[in-house]
């Protein structure tokens, strides 16, 4: 963890899925790095607090939950991951329905 400074994020492919952790208030959190509007990568965008706006069309989401910020009950999210930390090691859980 102390590779990961607070405030910043990373950008990478597990799994062969293009996700992006953040850590946050010293708290990590990942979601994919897919815009679910036009897949476009979302980890070039600006973050303000917990929110990650796409570099492309401007669609800001809340990477806690993945929910549109503009468009709270818009039907296409940005994909989030479970994460936790285990000793010095940062873990995504890429298919938490079979972990």
């Amino acid at each position: 963890m102390g590779d990961f400074p607070e405030g910043k994020h990373l950008c990478m492919t597990a799994d062969e899925k293009p996700i992006v952790v953040f850590r946050i208030e010293n708290r990590f959190y990942a979601i994919a790095n897919v815009c679910p509007h036009a897949g476009l990568p979302l980890g070039q965008g600006d973050r303000h607090g917990f929110v990650l706006t796409c570099p492309f069309h401007g669609y800001a989401y809340d990477i806690r939950n993945g929910r549109n910020i503009d468009w709270p009950y818009d039907e296409l999210p940005v994909k989030t991951y479970p994460v936790r930390v285990e000793g010095e090691m940062v873990q995504v859980a890429l298919n938490p329905d079979r972990d």
